[in-house]
């Protein structure tokens, strides 16, 4: 059963059961209104009747013409002695006759039963000096108060039958109006998923409810999906691109050994040579593929590491693997930061290895305590970066200088690697450059307490 039909149903449920409810309390207040008002006529008859006669003459046979003014319509009057026994009756109906004497000492208002049929009783005593000597009573058939309540009966039920009709149309119509924006999202989908193309749904800016903001939130998702689509695409694009250069090279030099190279030593040393830099390059470059495809999956752990014992041994290492200087800049304490070890070592070496291949000067590794936290500063005097290009640089492939790529061997992947695993753990990355003077490049990360 489609949620349509649900909600146009559960609307006529709710319609009907509010209408049944609606009907019965109009009926049975009504019902108990009308009885509640004969029952007080009738009192305000019985007690008019008292305060109007003398006790002596309630008794005598002179008071018959009297009480004959006192019955009700459709009613009857009644007096008894104080044994019970009739003194005086008189009726419009003498049905009443057959009602059940019913002295009391107390006065009482009820509703009584006589063949199926409800009547009012009024019944109060008659006292002399504080003796019971009698007691007057007073009915009144309710058949013309019942035609009423059936009439009124009628009009619930014809007034509820036609409500309920106009509860189905309405349902239905209500179940379509409020239906259609999440229609239109199914049939979005579904053109998504057969044309392979994203659409976003119009929204109708008067309108602000909850499925107007599931339409918002879907047209936000598409937008983030055909973002994540395109840098897929283009990722797929540039890597290809990447991957085809070193993959060109070896297959040329490949061929150029089958042809001339067993007969060339000095073309044999440098197609070796060449296959295998390009070689490196290729696995390197799988290496920063496959960090880009885990590192969002699975993040890494942190832990309270020394960013200065950390730097000092990285400069060390790339100093001995480049033989270049790496000038090493820090306070007398220990800088403590919240990070990984690995991964600390991973941005660093990326950072050094762009700041060395760029510049032929000696690099400065600096850190120091500032208001963003523990910083890394790594400075070289290189050629620069213009400005237009610096927020550029942590797009993946990107790279300033083209022409270089043969050169460096940079494949534009270690900023981007460099810049996801520090925000990552909540640090961030800034860099600053001027043309023909230098970069500097900062990372600030997390504090984290001193070791003990």
């Amino acid at each position: 059963m489609s949620i349509k039909t649900k909600l146009s149903w559960l609307l006529i449920g709710w319609s009907l059961l509010i209408l049944v409810v609606a009907s019965s309390i109009i009926y049975f207040s009504f019902l108990k209104v009308t009885e509640n008002r004969e029952m007080d006529n009738l009192a305000d008859i019985g007690e008019r009747l008292l305060e109007t006669s003398e006790i002596n003459d309630l008794f005598s046979e002179k008071m018959h013409p009297f009480y004959q003014s006192f019955i009700p319509d459709d009613g009857m009057i009644r007096i008894l002695d104080r044994n019970g026994a009739i003194v005086f009756r008189a009726a419009d109906d003498d049905e009443l006759y057959e009602l059940p004497v019913r002295a009391s000492q107390v006065s009482r208002s009820e509703m009584v039963t006589l063949d199926g049929e409800m009547v009012a009783l009024f019944s109060s005593p008659i006292y002399k000096n504080n003796e019971m000597i009698g007691s007057i009573e007073l009915s009144r058939s309710m058949d013309d108060r019942i035609e009423d309540l059936d009439v009124l009966l009628t009009i619930l039920i014809g007034v509820s039958l036609l409500l309920i009709v106009l509860a189905i149309f309405f349902g239905k119509w209500v179940s379509r109006v409020f239906l259609r924006p999440i229609s239109v999202i199914g049939m979005t989908m579904n053109n998504i998923q057969k044309d392979g193309r994203f659409k976003k749904i119009q929204l109708r800016q008067s309108r602000r409810d909850e499925i107007y903001q599931l339409a918002n939130h879907f047209n936000q998702m598409i937008d983030t999906l055909e973002i994540m689509f395109q840098k897929q695409e283009q990722f797929i694009s540039d890597a290809s691109h990447e991957l085809k250069t070193p993959l060109t090279v070896i297959e040329s030099y490949a061929s150029m050994l089958k042809r001339w190279g067993k007969s060339d030593p000095e073309l044999l040393d440098e197609a070796i040579e060449v296959i295998q830099d390009e070689s490196k390059r290729l696995h390197h470059m799988v290496e920063q593929f496959l960090d880009l495809a885990t590192m969002n999956q699975k993040p890494f752990e942190v832990e309270n590491i020394n960013i200065t014992e950390i730097c000092e041994s990285t400069a060390k290492r790339l100093h001995m693997a480049t033989n270049r200087k790496i000038v090493i800049e820090h306070d007398d304490e220990p800088l403590f930061a919240l990070f990984n070890r690995e991964k600390l070592i991973q941005v660093l070496i990326i950072l050094l290895d762009n700041a060395l291949k760029y510049s032929e000067k000696d690099i400065v590794l600096r850190t120091s305590q500032s208001i963003n936290g523990p910083a890394i500063q790594i400075i070289d005097q290189g050629a620069g970066i213009p400005k237009e290009e610096i927020k550029r640089l942590f797009e993946r492939f990107y790279r300033v200088d083209k022409s270089r790529t043969r050169t460096t061997g940079g494949s534009g992947l270690g900023l981007t690697i460099a810049n996801t695993l520090i925000e990552q753990s909540g640090g961030s990355i800034e860099i600053d450059s001027e043309i023909n003077k230098g970069t500097t490049v900062t990372v600030y990360l997390k504090a984290a307490s001193s070791f003990s």
